[in-house]
Order: C-alpha cells, then structure tokens, then sequence
C-alpha cells in the first residue's frame, strides 16, 4: 500500500468520520498552492490556513509534505480517470471511447495551470529521487495503467492486436500528448481549446488503432 494510499486509511479508519469535505479541501488548497510557488516553498501551515483547518487537523491526516503531495498527485489523478471513464462511457466504438479518453488526459496535462507548474516540479523532483518514484507511481503509472485495462480489453475482443497492453499504452499517452507540452511550457503555443484537444484526441486516437489493427487473414 503506498504512503497516500495509507493516509487515506488512516483519516477513514474505525471510529473516525469519513470528513470527505474537509479532506478534499486540504488538497485543493495544497495542490492550488504547489501549483502556484513550487513545493520547495509550501509549508504545512501555508495550506491548513488556506483549506480553513487548524494545523493538528492537517498532521493528524498527513504526517508531512511529502505525504501530503502524494495525496495530492492521488486525487488528481484519481479525477482524471474518473473523468476519462465517464467520458468513455459515452462512445459506443473503440476510437470513440480512446478519443474520450484522450480529450480527459490532454484537459488535464495540458491545462494552462498544470503546464506552469511542470518545470519547478521536474527540478523538485529531481531533487528528491525517492519523492519522484512516489509521485510516477500516485499519478502517470496509475494513468497508464487505467489506459492499459481499456487496451486489454479491446484486445481480448480482438479489436486491436498488441503484444504488451502497457507498453501500447504508453505509446497511446505519447501520441496524444507529443510535443505539445512541451511547446506550450516554452510559451510556443496558444492554451488549447476544447475543439482544439477533441481534433487531436480523435486523430492520434486513429493513428495509434491503425498501427495496432487486427492482422488480415490471408484470403
């Protein structure tokens, strides 16, 4: 179980009322906060005074910053697969339901917010390997890994013909992101706008089951 996933347990665990709302309100204040200065310059008694809680209340859910990070890497990508299984709910066909999945990841990844946030996270993490495995596991390994079951199963049906489910998966991640972020952290891009990510959703979407279409028997 990792550490967030143990903080989870511990403010939900006998005896103790599911405060779902003050909770939730810790990590929207931390992750406004990180977004806004870097983690390196959050302090646990920054975010109990912006989520309006005492700071026992705060080390009593989180031991520390780092878990409290974890948490927060958590609950966002826990939104984002929510929102990509919503959305996938909605397509009847597979390219249907991988592009509803795409236009979840690109509004999240490439969100104006999340895009000025990456460089001081990178350099954070970097600093702190032991940080940066918690934060791959809590947040890009989970995404893959929602992304890989859809794949799985579309293969099962025999859809599309892959030989590693998370290998293809990551390959479906990059095509849909390519080097957009990167253009857009450097200020080489416009934001995009939802016709903008749901165009690009659709067409590296097509891309990618092209590349992995059934084999043809020989007639």
């Amino acid at each position: 179980m990792s550490a967030a996933a143990k903080e989870v347990a511990h403010s939900r665990g006998p005896g103790r009322p599911r405060d779902t709302a003050k909770r939730c309100a810790i990590l929207l204040a931390a992750r406004k906060l990180f977004i806004q200065q870097g983690m390196a310059a959050v302090t646990m008694e920054a975010v109990a005074a912006a989520a309006g809680v005492s700071k026992m209340t705060l080390y009593n859910r989180f031991r520390d910053k780092e878990s409290l990070f974890e948490a927060v890497v958590v609950h966002t990508s826990e939104a984002m697969i929510a929102e990509m299984s919503r959305t996938q709910a909605e397509g009847g066909t597979l390219a249907e339901s991988l592009a509803a999945l795409g236009r979840a990841f690109l509004a999240l990844t490439c969100s104006p917010d999340m895009i000025g946030a990456e460089r001081g996270l990178m350099m954070a993490l970097h600093d702190n390997p032991a940080l940066a495995e918690r934060f791959y596991a809590a947040g890009p390994e989970r995404t893959e890994g929602s992304v890989a079951a859809v794949l799985r199963e579309a293969a099962a049906r025999g859809e599309i013909q892959l030989d590693d489910p998370r290998e293809a998966a990551a390959d479906l991640l990059a095509l849909w992101q390519g080097g957009m972020c990167k253009r857009l952290s450097l200020g080489l891009q416009a934001p995009l706008s939802a016709e903008q990510i749901e165009q690009r959703s659709r067409a590296k979407t097509e891309m990618f089951l092209r590349a992995f279409a059934p084999a043809k028997a020989d007639g």
